[in-house]
C-alpha cells in the first residue's frame, strides 16, 4: 500500500490527476509561452475531460470496490469543484458591483480558445465554460487523494492554486502584480472555493451516497439548469448586438463602447468610431483622449502588450469598461524560429 492505496489504484488516480492537469495549466502554458491556450485546450484538456467522463461512466457500477471508489472520487470532486466555483464567483459579486472587473479573465479565455478578434456571445459563453471546467477539474484533482480529510485542506489547496498564478506571468497579464487589494480579493474568492469542496470531500460517505442515489429528476434538473444558462448566454441581447462588429474597432453608442473586447496579435492601432448623436470622450488606461466629434472615426495606437482598458464618459455618466487584449506571450514566442 502506498499513501493508503493499492498500486493499481494509485496508478489510476495519478492517471486521472494528469487528465485534469491540462485544463488547469492551459492558462499557464499561454502566459509562459510554452503552448497556446487554444491548442492546450482542444488537444489536451478536452481529451482529458472525456477520459474523466468515461472513467466515471464505466466504473460507477463496477463489481470491484476500488473502481466504484474511483468513480466516487471523480463524481465528488466534479460536483464539489463545480459548486466551489459557483461560490467563488458569488462572493465576488459585491466587488463587481463596486466597479472591479474580477471576471475579466473569463472573457480572455473565450477569445483565446476560439482564436477570435473580438468578443461575441459565443466567446463569452466558451470563456465561462472553460472557467467552470477548470474549477471542476481542480476539484477532481483534490478529491482523488484527499478522501475524508478536514475541509481546511481544501482551502489550502485553493490558495496554493492562486499562489501559483500570482507568482507567474498571469499576475502581469491580468494586472494583479503590485495590487495587494486585488490579490486579497482573489484569495478571498479561493477561500470561498475551498469550503464547499472541502465539506463534500470530508463527508465522503454522505456525499457518495447522495450522488449515487440522486433521482433522475434531480439529474435532469441539473442538466436543464446548465442548458438554460448556456442558452441564456448565447441569447443575451447586449452580446447579440455586439456580434458582427468590425475587428479592431470600438463603436461609441448609447453612452458606451461595443463590443466588450478586442484582441490584437501584437501592439498596433485600433479604431474608435463615434455615433452621430453628439461628441464623446473616451478614456484609455486612465488618460482622456481628445473628444470625438459626432460620426468621427479615429485611429488610436495600443503600444503595450497585455490588457488595455477603455470607457466612454460624459459630465454625468461613465460607461462600463471595454478592453483590448494584446497577445504578449504565447503567440509571439510560438512564432519564433
Amino acid at each position: 500500500m502506498i499513501l493508503g492505496y493499492a498500486p493499481r489504484d494509485l496508478l489510476a488516480r495519478f492517471g486521472l490527476f494528469l487528465a485534469c492537469l491540462p485544463s488547469g495549466s492551459a492558462v499557464l502554458t499561454e502566459v509562459y509561452g510554452v503552448m497556446s491556450l487554444r491548442d492546450c485546450f482542444w488537444f489536451l484538456a478536452v481529451p482529458g475531460y472525456l477520459v474523466l467522463v468515461a472513467t466515471w461512466w464505466f466504473c460507477r457500477n463496477s463489481r470491484e470496490e476500488w473502481l466504484r471508489e474511483l468513480a466516487d472520487a471523480v463524481a465528488i470532486g466534479a460536483v464539489g469543484g463545480f459548486l466551489a466555483t459557483v461560490a467563488y464567483d458569488i462572493v465576488r459579486i459585491p466587488f463587481v458591483m463596486s466597479g472591479i472587473r474580477v471576471y475579466v479573465p473569463n472573457s480572455t479565455y473565450g477569445l483565446w480558445i476560439l482564436n477570435a478578434e473580438y468578443s461575441t456571445r459565443l466567446t463569452e459563453t466558451v470563456g465561462w465554460f472553460y472557467h467552470f471546467a477548470n474549477g471542476t477539474a481542480f476539484g477532481i484533482m483534490y478529491a482523488l487523494f484527499m478522501r475524508g480529510r478536514h475541509w481546511f485542506f481544501a482551502i489550502v489547496w485553493a490558495c496554493l492554486l492562486e499562489t501559483i498564478a500570482i507568482f507567474s506571468p498571469y499576475a502581469i497579464v491580468y494586472q494583479l502584480a503590485g495590487k495587494p487589494w486585488i490579490i486579497a480579493i482573489a484569495y478571498f474568492g479561493h477561500v470561498a472555493y475551498g469550503l464547499p469542496l472541502g465539506f463534500m470531500v470530508q463527508r465522503w460517505a454522505a456525499s457518495a451516497s447522495y450522488l449515487r442515489n440522486l433521482s433522475p429528476i434531480g439529474r435532469i434538473a441539473s442538466v436543464a439548469m446548465l442548458l438554460a444558462w448556456t442558452v441564456g448566454s448565447l441569447t443575451y441581447p447586449k452580446q447579440i448586438a455586439d456580434d458582427g462588429r468590425r475587428a479592431n474597432a470600438f463603436v461609441v453608442e448609447s453612452g458606451g463602447l461595443a463590443p466588450d473586447w478586442l484582441r490584437l496579435r501584437k501592439p498596433g492601432p485600433i479604431f474608435l468610431k463615434n455615433g452621430c448623436s453628439g461628441p464623446s470622450t473616451v478614456v484609455l488606461n486612465g488618460a482622456e483622449l481628445p473628444p470625438l466629434a459626432p460620426c468621427e472615426e479615429r485611429e488610436v495606437a495600443i503600444g503595450a502588450e497585455g490588457i488595455a482598458q477603455l470607457y466612454a464618459k460624459s459630465p454625468s455618466f461613465r460607461s462600463h469598461s471595454s478592453f483590448v487584449l494584446v497577445d504578449q506571450v504565447a503567440e509571439a514566442k510560438l512564432r519564433k524560429p
